[in-house]
């Protein structure tokens, strides 16, 4: 009896928070792709005070079902994560599109630009200009300029903890700019909020209390499990592709790390297995150079430390770092299709040569100001974001830092982990204030699981077997917490999300999910493109993707959609 009084409860107070939009939707050709449309939805700023005639502006864009209008499903929303990443540019670039290449064109497919970021209002700034936004940027460092191979020596300890000292204090100038400046977005910009624009943007869509239908990837995966947890009788059919997991993502900051790198060396792992096995024809890495005999892993971490006792010049006041480098590898290892190409630059790197991983350096690097007094655009966005969706980190201390990073890249032999530090530093330096409607993180799932499964609206779990940034142990995790209510399906091999690495077998089961409502009986799938091979273009970070077997027209096609959804997520970095 009282757990169905706790779950009357739990949808009363549901319906109670349900967020209503303030206009309609007016659609009109988008500026930048007119064969798609365009709109925007007011909706309150403050949920917690929503009739107190303040309001937020979210951008929408649509690319419209292709079937006729009595086939049509509704509306899918999708989402690439970050935080901070604009899900109207997603679709605008090619993922709206692709998205219903997969789902049968059943569906509108909606990309939205979460408050606070891209093109809503207000946006999320740290800084009044584009000038002072722009420049920094450009002093946050890529990463601690830390010697992985030193961390079992006693006497490298000293030089450890200053160059942790010097990275944090960087880190914490930023922090303390955002707090200061304290945007009017800052504290109405969390999961809690976004997740209430969703419903608005449904009921603007769809009709008052229509069911979600979703596709979020990385970040979007937080959105996903909030919406079901505050809104779980309007749960549709929900993928969560790379969960980035809700319980930690509450907690503070420092208990998210750790499961950051629980993949990280099976990645790494990949990229050498994969390389070995192209060849030379296929992997520039594959050939040391004259006179080395060590293999590819040793070879790496040899460089990795090279570069630490010895940065490479390149201009007057800048060289390739031991930083720069393990920011470069982390951020790469996420999307193994660029390895051809990141593959060569290392090559060339171990000969002491930077022409390529400058030239990448410089195509990824953020351009500066046109007018460096114009409004700052909030493309700085996607740290405070994290603060203000994790439990308060003032308390953790730089010692603390430094510790967990040595221990988990020692036991986890993660030797890029220093990169992925800045949401911790920053986070520590960001104040204990939080939005007035809490995120629930995971505390509600247990109910959630039990409403889900009375109402046979399970949600689909997706997941790549080595992805280092969000991993597999997360997909299992959540679904351990929806035990029936979800049904999780694997993808081999790595890459962030499983559209990173195309698999038919996986991308039919969403697409037959999508489509029938069929929930997969096989739990995990194979490649159908291959990382490595002579066929593939190893000058581009974008090259055509390559399949492993002989597939007919449409296989090929909804492959070519995968390869398609990760191109736009591309073009959102």
């Amino acid at each position: 009896m009282s757990s169905l009084l706790s779950v009357k409860s739990f949808l009363l107070a549901g319906c109670l928070s349900a967020s209503t939009a303030l206009a309609s939707l007016q659609w009109s050709p988008c500026p930048s792709n007119p064969a798609l449309d365009c709109a925007t939805l007011r909706v309150p700023l403050e949920y917690a005070e929503p009739l107190n005639g303040m309001s937020a502006s979210i951008p929408v864009a649509r690319y419209n079902a292709t079937v006729v209008a009595s086939q049509r499903k509704g509306s899918l929303l999708t989402n690439p994560g970050g935080p901070g990443a604009s899900g109207v540019s997603f679709v605008l670039n090619g993922a709206g599109e692709a998205i219903s290449n997969i789902t049968g064109g059943f569906y509108d497919i909606i990309g939205w630009d979460p408050r606070g970021v891209g093109s809503a209002q207000p946006v999320l700034q740290c800084f009044a200009t584009a000038g002072e936004e722009y420049e920094a940027s450009q002093d946050l460092p890529a990463a601690a300029e830390v010697a992985y191979g030193q961390f079992s020596n006693q006497y490298y300890m000293p030089s450890y903890n200053a160059a942790m000292e010097e990275f944090d204090s960087v880190t914490a100038q930023l922090a303390a700019a955002c707090a200061s400046y304290n945007s009017t977005a800052l504290y109405t910009s969390s999961a809690a909020y976004v997740v209430r624009d969703m419903a608005a943007i449904v009921d603007a869509l769809d009709g008052k209390d229509a069911l979600l239908n979703y596709w979020g990837l990385s970040y979007g995966t937080i959105f996903g499990v909030e919406f079901i947890q505050t809104y779980p009788k309007r749960a549709g059919k929900i993928v969560l592709d790379g969960v980035f997991d809700p319980t930690a993502n509450a907690e503070t900051y420092i208990a998210q790390l750790p499961n950051d790198q629980l993949s990280v060396r099976d990645a790494i792992n990949d990229l050498v297995s994969f390389c070995e096995q192209a060849g030379a024809a296929g992997c520039a890495l594959s050939t040391p150079p004259a006179n080395v005999t060590a293999d590819l892993t040793t070879r790496l971490a040899n460089l990795q430390e090279s570069l630490y006792e010895h940065p490479i010049a390149v201009s007057q006041g800048f060289s390739i770092t031991v930083g720069i480098f393990s920011a470069f590898m982390w951020s790469f290892s996420r999307v193994p299709t660029t390895w051809p190409l990141i593959s060569t630059v290392v090559s060339a790197l171990e000969k002491g040569d930077v022409t390529l991983m400058v030239a990448i350096l410089n195509a990824t690097a953020a351009s500066p100001p046109g007018n460096s007094s114009a409004p700052a655009s909030g493309f700085l966005a996607e740290w405070p974001l994290q603060c203000i969706d994790n439990a308060p980190s003032s308390e953790i201390t730089l010692a603390e830092v430094a510790a967990l990073v040595l221990n988990i890249s020692l036991s986890e032999d993660t030797p890029w982990l220093n990169a992925d530090v800045t949401p911790l530093s920053f986070c520590r330096h960001f104040p204990d204030t939080r939005p007035r409607i809490p995120n629930l993180g995971a505390s509600k799932l247990p109910v959630t699981n039990s409403i889900l499964t009375e109402q046979n609206t399970p949600v689909l779990i997706v997941s790549g077997e080595d992805d280092p940034v969000t991993p597999l142990a997360s997909a299992e995790r959540l679904r351990s917490q929806l035990p029936t209510a979800s049904r999780l399906v694997i993808r081999r091999g790595p890459g962030h999300t499983t559209v990173s690495v195309a698999s038919l077998g996986l991308v039919e089961a969403i697409r037959a999910y999508f489509i029938d409502s069929t929930l997969p009986t096989s739990a995990v799938h194979d490649l159908s493109q291959l990382v490595f091979s002579s066929a593939i273009n190893a000058g581009t970070l974008t090259p055509p993707p390559v399949f492993n077997g002989t597939y007919t027209e449409a296989e090929r096609a909804i492959l070519n959609s995968t390869y398609n959804i990760l191109l736009a997520f591309l073009s959102l970095a």
